[in-house]
């Protein structure tokens, strides 16, 4: 099944095939959800694909599960329950060597990690509790970073917990506070990166009266980052609409090719449609540490509103962004892709498509450029939830 045609100079760089199942247990009172802070609900490792989320299946309590499958695999056919007895949230993966899996998430107000081993789950260890939420994770050095916001004194603050790995075991290492400085408001959804043996940890933060995206790097050290910057900029005229400014939410980073790292998010500064999907580069060595940001979506998506921002990018420099979109009367996926440093047109992932609606997507690159992506997918609009997955050979070099 080919990605739809879209009026596009630009070559269709993925084909997808068949959207498959990731979950059989569904029905109408099981929700699912893929609501990790940057996005991460899918990884890749050499021969592994996992996925996890949260779902209401226990009861009607919130868990997170994890689905796998080889890549030779046609269905999913491992799943396992990764948290503990509370009331769980907003579940991170990345993979790392060896098709080992990190899992972190937000349970009971805390923050957990683990490990998944070709053998099993390792340990579940704490990272933090109490006011603790939207954990994310990457893999640096041999090192598990998790950047997650926890209250300090009056406000949520972004910290940064470095871990080490031993067989299954996940050994706490160092944390810190990624802003100097005491915060001044509320900094939520934190999600990182590691670029050229740099850590960079973006975040949503409401120091001015309404929500930015504001970003910082380290400076070699485990607990030492550059004053943070804002990466959302205001419009050129500030329209009365927006009172103190406009609003941003959920910033996701993909580092790709040599030196580079984007950032995405949604955008409200056209305030009379809604959010739009915007993004900013990362400047290496500039003053300033991330560019002139970028609209992402093209001129049909502007009467629409786009939501739910996921990044992907890869060593050779693919880039591309996924998320989802009404402009045909109901939410479906969307994608554009970077070629040349401009955004392409916007074509629909046909195997997320059609009535009711697709949304939440996550997305990720393995080793061979191709293309992994998981989403919600309902039947009718508001009706029961299925979580699927689908796979898209890279076609264009």
């Amino acid at each position: 099944m080919l990605l739809s045609i879209a009026t596009s100079i630009h070559a269709q760089p993925w084909e997808f095939t068949s959207a498959i199942d990731v979950t059989k247990v569904a029905g109408k009172d099981v929700f699912h959800h893929v609501e990790s802070s940057g996005r991460r609900n899918i990884a890749v490792s050499k021969s592994v694909i996992a996925v996890t989320w949260e779902d209401n299946r226990d009861n009607d309590t919130p868990r997170i599960f994890l689905a796998s499958k080889a890549h030779t695999e046609k269905n999913f056919t491992r799943e396992i329950t990764i948290s503990g007895k509370g009331e769980a949230f907003e579940p991170s993966i990345i993979a790392l060597d060896n098709d080992k899996f990190a899992v972190t998430w937000e349970e009971d107000a805390g923050i957990y990690a683990r490990l998944v081993t070709p053998s099993g789950p390792g340990p579940i260890l704490t990272i933090a509790r109490d006011d603790a939420f939207q954990a994310s994770l990457v893999w640096q050095n041999q090192q598990l970073l998790i950047a997650y916001s926890k209250k300090d004194s009056k406000y949520q603050r972004i910290w940064l917990q470095r871990l080490g790995v031993d067989g299954k075991n996940l050994i706490r290492l160092s944390d810190c506070p990624v802003d100097p400085e005491q915060a001044k408001d509320q900094q939520l959804y934190p999600t990182l990166i590691s670029q050229q043996g740099l850590v960079i940890v973006a975040w949503e933060d409401r120091r001015p009266g309404r929500t930015i995206i504001m970003a910082a790097k380290n400076l070699q050290k485990p607990c030492s980052f550059t004053l943070p910057q804002q990466i959302s900029s205001a419009p050129a005229a500030r329209s009365s609409p927006y009172g103190k400014g406009h609003g941003v939410a959920r910033v996701a980073l993909a580092q790709f090719g040599i030196n580079k790292v984007m950032a995405t998010w949604a955008d409200k500064r056209d305030f009379r449609e809604g959010y739009d999907i915007y993004a900013a580069a990362f400047q290496p060595g500039a003053k300033t540490l991330f560019g002139v940001n970028m609209k992402v979506q093209d001129s049909f998506g502007e009467v629409a509103q786009q939501w739910h921002a996921s990044i992907a990018g890869h060593d050779s420099g693919y880039l591309v962004t996924a998320w989802d979109d009404n402009r045909d009367g109901n939410a479906n996926i969307m994608l554009s892709w970077l070629e040349n440093n401009t955004w392409s047109e916007d074509i629909e992932a046909e195997v997320a498509t059609g009535e009711g609606e697709q949304t939440h997507p996550s997305i990720t690159l393995d080793s061979n450029g191709d293309l992994h992506m998981v989403w919600i997918d309902r039947l009718s609009i508001g009706g029961p939830t299925q979580l699927k997955y689908a796979f898209a050979k890279r076609v264009v070099n």
